[in-house]
This record gives structure tokens, C-alpha cells and sequence, in this order.
């Protein structure tokens, strides 16, 4: 299946148009302080990915920038044209593992400062964005490790069957906790955008995920 991408091109990076239309979007709705935790949210995030890609002696070939994550191809340096599942593992857990570093750090701030309403919902944010990446769907970091440990269990074709089923079911599961979330909040719509995402990367990007 043809890839539907619209990309701008820096060098080596690539932004999704789609990245451009969503901060119009925010900007046009109430782009608070609260839009630029979330973004910081993301950065953190990825900067975990970044520093143990650097740690384990990756060359970074390309950066994608998505709607919801960042794309990055990787190679060893060195001349090995593929890494191992452990180090694919370790790379896909260092994402949630930073943010769920900051929130300790963020929770130990409230502890010796006290409570503010914008050091918490950073907390939660953080807290929430390392679980839902955890989801074992495709193009989630939970989805990468699954696919891997899939693939070391059972034969390939199983693996792919069982993957895509899994990944079906988890994203079914958390497009309902969005309309939940949506329903409460009455506005809060980033998770229902997110669904959209990942299901739109699942047809349309079989072969590609994010770190």
C-alpha cells in the first residue's frame, strides 16, 4: 500500500503537514501554558529516546517529525546494518522511562513546594503520556516491544497476525477512554486526535513506527 505522507524537508528532518494544521488548531481553540507542557511533555519523551540512541552507538540517519511522536531512523555505527531486540527494547522504553523520571522529579517539587495547579496536571500529563505510549499498538513504543517479543515467540506470519490483532484491540480500548475523557471534560478532544492518528498510521504506514 502507497504511503499517503506530506512532508516539509529540513536536511535530515521531515515535518508533517499535519504537525503545521494542529498548532493552528490549539492556537485557534486557547493555546494556554497548559498546550506548551503538553509539548514539553513530548520533548522530554523524545529526548529519552535521543540520549539512548546516542548511548547505545546509533548513527541517526533521519528524524521524522509526527503529529504525535517523532519517527527516527536509526543505524549502528560501525558497519552492522541492524540492532538487536534488546537494544530495539531498551531504545523503545527509554521514551515513557524519562517521562516517568520527570514526574518523580515533579512530584518530589510539590512535595518541598506545594501544590500548583501547573507543576500537577505536568505530573499527570507525563504520567499519562508514558502509559498511553506503552499501549501495545502500532507505532506506539508498547507496540514496538510487543512486535519484538512476538516475533521471538512465534513464527513470523503468526507473529504479524497476533500483532495486528493485539494492536486492533488495544487502540478499540483506548478510543474509548478518549470518548470518556471527552465526555467528562466536555473539550479535552487530544486523545480522540491521537486515535485518529494511530489508526490512520496502522493502514497507511504498516511498516513504520515511532521512537
Amino acid at each position: 500500500m502507497n504511503k499517503l505522507r506530506f512532508y516539509f524537508r529540513i536536511k535530515k528532518v521531515k515535518i508533517h503537514i499535519i504537525c503545521l494544521f494542529l498548532i493552528l488548531l490549539f492556537a485557534s481553540i486557547n493555546f494556554s501554558f497548559y498546550i506548551l507542557v503538553l509539548f514539553s511533555c513530548i520533548i522530554i519523551h523524545e529526548m529519552g529516546h535521543i540520549i539512548f540512541i546516542k548511548i547505545n552507538k546509533l548513527q541517526i540517519l533521519s528524524i521524522e517529525i509526527l503529529p504525535f511522536g517523532i519517527n527516527i531512523a536509526t543505524v549502528p555505527i560501525g558497519g552492522n546494518k541492524l540492532t538487536s531486540y534488546k537494544t530495539d527494547i531498551i531504545i523503545a522504553l527509554s521514551g515513557p522511562f524519562a517521562n516517568i523520571l520527570f514526574s518523580a522529579v515533579i512530584l518530589l517539587t510539590i512535595k518541598i513546594n506545594g501544590y500548583g495547579s501547573i507543576l500537577f496536571f505536568s505530573f499527570l500529563t507525563n504520567i499519562l503520556y508514558a502509559s498511553i505510549n506503552l499501549f501495545p499498538v502500532k507505532s506506539l513504543d508498547g507496540g514496538r516491544i510487543s512486535e519484538i517479543v512476538l516475533k521471538i515467540l512465534l513464527p513470523e506470519n503468526l507473529s504479524y497476525i497476533v500483532y495486528t490483532a493485539i494492536s486492533a484491540i488495544f487502540l478499540a480500548i483506548l478510543s474509548v477512554f478518549a470518548l470518556f475523557v471527552l465526555m467528562v471534560t466536555g473539550y479535552n478532544f487530544t486523545l480522540i486526535l491521537l486515535c485518529c492518528y494511530l489508526f490512520y498510521t496502522i493502514h497507511f504506514s504498516p511498516g513504520k513506527r515511532e521512537k
